[in-house]
């Protein structure tokens, strides 16, 4: 039996196109906004490690990680975003504010200028800082619009070997 190049392609596609999403393929995070409690103002600059961020940055990391979460996605061969669920750092104490507690509703997601991160070339990419924020699955605002809590930004920069420190 002889297949033609159509064939084979429609072939190939109806196999790629019934295998469950985690198979065939990364989910597409949503771009709806987020309301982000206690975030930084977006017009101003932070400094954090070697980089300056702004607001905007900071809240479109914390945006892009929600959106993750609700697809259940990862980025990026470190998976983010994932808990950041201990407040040692390597020695370390790092303090956030007591809406958002060390548990696993307490998230990491890199933090780039420009961004939001999406894996980086070879997935390794993802610089030193990041943002923290605090997201219960399924929370939401008045508005219906997933609701997360700003825990602050920390880097590598300056932490002890693999550790953070908060900015």
């Amino acid at each position: 039996m002889k297949f033609s190049a159509t064939t084979a392609f429609f072939f190939v596609l109806g196999i790629a196109h019934a295998l469950p999403a985690e198979v065939a393929g990364r989910g597409t995070p949503s771009n709806e906004p987020i309301t982000l409690e206690h975030e930084p103002d977006q017009s101003k600059s932070f400094k954090c490690g070697t980089h300056t961020y702004t607001g905007h940055d900071i809240y479109i990391a914390a945006q892009r990680g929600v959106a993750l979460q609700e697809i259940s996605d990862t980025r990026g061969k470190n998976k983010y975003p994932h808990a950041f669920d201990n407040d040692d750092s390597k020695g370390n104490k790092l303090t956030f504010p007591s809406y958002c507690p060390a548990d696993k509703n307490r998230q990491e997601f890199p933090l780039i200028n420009n961004g939001p991160y999406d894996g980086g070339k070879n997935n390794v990419k993802q610089g030193d800082e990041r943002v923290v924020y605090y997201y219960e699955d399924g929370e939401v605002d008045n508005d219906g619009h997933a609701k997360a809590y700003y825990c602050g930004i920390m880097t590598h920069v300056g932490a002890p070997t693999g550790g953070f420190l908060l900015c």
